[in-house]
């Protein structure tokens, strides 16, 4: 009889291990499914990208492009980097802003990459949340593109603006 009871109670304990375990899988997989690929590409926004000249002046500039693929996955419906990871998210943006290659380097483009934070960290927030919904995750996600895309603009901006070469009359 002891036998018995014993083998109920473990039973009853393992029962609502697995019922907890299923609960968590279900509210984690229903965030990230909340936008698919298809959501991301029908957003209407122009998409800048960066000129010869400016792919080879930041080349070598590795947060840049670890940012480029973040956004990759972005547009592919793809948000799990920003789950639950903030300190990773910030060192992102800080070690952009302090590896920042000198051609590209001026107060404008540094504006665009506050204001590229700014917008991870609302889409970060929103995809966070335990109630998301869809269309404040896909306005997120369309602020970040366009915010990313005036980023490329300001660089591009910046090594034409240098390559001109403008006398003024004296």
């Amino acid at each position: 009889m002891r036998f018995i009871s014993f083998l109920f109670i473990i039973l009853l304990c393992s029962c609502q291990n697995s019922k907890d375990n299923s609960v968590e899988e279900t509210t984690s997989n229903s965030i990230v499914e909340v936008v698919s690929k298809d959501d991301v590409q029908s957003l209407n926004y122009t998409e800048f990208v960066i000129d010869a000249k400016v792919e080879r002046a930041i080349s070598g500039w590795e947060k840049y492009n670890e940012l480029q693929k973040v956004i990759v996955d972005i547009k592919d419906g793809n948000l799990t980097f920003l789950r639950d990871n903030n300190e990773i998210v910030v060192a992102l943006i800080q070690e952009l802003k302090s590896t920042i290659p000198e051609k590209v380097n001026s107060p404008h483009v540094m504006a665009r990459i506050v204001a590229l934070e700014t917008k991870i960290f609302k889409l970060e927030s929103n995809v966070n949340l335990s109630n998301a919904k869809k269309e404040n995750v896909l306005n997120a996600i369309k602020e970040v593109l366009v915010a990313f895309s005036n980023f490329n603009l300001q660089m591009n901006k910046k090594l034409e603006k240098e390559s001109q070469n403008i006398q003024r009359p004296q």
